[in-house]
């Protein structure tokens, strides 16, 4: 019996990429022995009900888009067996480097129909679940600024927004708890945690995170001057921000940051609730089947 899977498509990832490439995804998908559905979201957490109510049927469910729809559809399959995938066509997608998923799409369906599995750990902030990882502070500011830009894309958006926001940007007095454990509270100008290795379009903040490993790999930033920040803005490239002195890295399973400031939050590149000043982050471990390249 032929696999058969459910591919939920973002019609406005990519800045409406998915759309467009839709025809040329169902022409390669429709020559190999699986089957696959087709399912077109209309809102904003609609992925996450399609796949809650659909997934009994299919030996997957795949994520047609960016990191944004791939969580939407990982929310609708959390505390199921059934297997996630992903096509990637979005701004970022970070979670398929992370899970070695490539960008063209012929080879992201191979990487499905080979239906290699594998068990993967979850984050949680708030009542959502995430996949790749948090941003609090400069990190959620640079992601908002990167969505609105119309023409750049992946880490070349990143990177200028980057540039762009460092005039702005201001550090927060954070409260910062690692598994209970008071780390920090002074400024900081962000914290990044991550459960994949990869965050705006493939630069590393954490460059040894593993999305097997029950840890959260965390990058801590504390106020220093712009002129050190952009020095170092190439480290997030190579993976050596840690050896910046004044970078703080640590693995934990638990985080909490309070602020008496509101703190920007992104998680999977999806803003979270501006106005919140009190985040609890944990990690479920081994919790979702993922489809990937291992």
């Amino acid at each position: 019996m032929s696999l058969k899977f459910a591919v939920i498509v973002n019609p406005t990832a990519g800045k409406g990429r998915t759309l467009r490439h839709l025809p040329r995804l169902k022409e390669l998908a429709s020559k190999t022995k699986a089957h696959f559905d087709y399912y077109i979201t209309e809102a904003p957490l609609h992925a996450t009900r399609i796949a809650d109510k659909i997934h009994k049927e299919y030996d997957a469910v795949v994520a047609y888009g960016g990191d944004g729809t791939a969580n939407e559809v990982m929310n609708g399959l959390a505390g199921t067996t059934t297997p996630f995938g992903v096509i990637p066509d979005g701004t970022g997608n970070d979670f398929a480097r992370c899970i070695n998923v490539p960008h063209a799409i012929e080879k992201a369906v191979q990487v499905i129909t080979d239906y290699k599995t594998r068990l993967m750990d979850l984050g949680t902030i708030g009542n959502r679940i995430f996949m790749n990882g948090v941003g609090v502070g400069f990190d959620a500011y640079v992601n908002l600024k990167t969505k609105s830009l119309k023409i750049l894309k992946g880490s070349l958006a990143y990177l200028y927004s980057v540039l762009s926001s460092l005039a702005f940007w201001k550090s927060l007095p954070m409260d910062i708890e690692i598994d209970g454990c008071p780390i920090s509270s002074d400024r900081s100008f962000l914290v990044a945690i991550g459960n994949g290795w990869a965050c705006g379009g493939g630069l590393k903040l954490n460059p040894l995170a593993n999305i097997h490993d029950s840890l959260f790999d965390i990058c801590l930033i504390p106020e220093m001057p712009v002129w050190k920040l952009f020095m170092n803005l190439g480290r997030l490239k190579d993976g050596t921000i840690a050896e910046v002195p004044e970078v703080l890295t640590m693995r934990c399973q638990n985080i909490r940051i309070i602020s008496e400031k509101p703190l920007p939050v992104h998680f999977d590149g999806e803003i979270y609730n501006s106005n919140t000043n009190d985040i609890n982050i944990g990690i479920v471990p081994q919790s979702a089947v993922v489809i990937g390249v291992w």
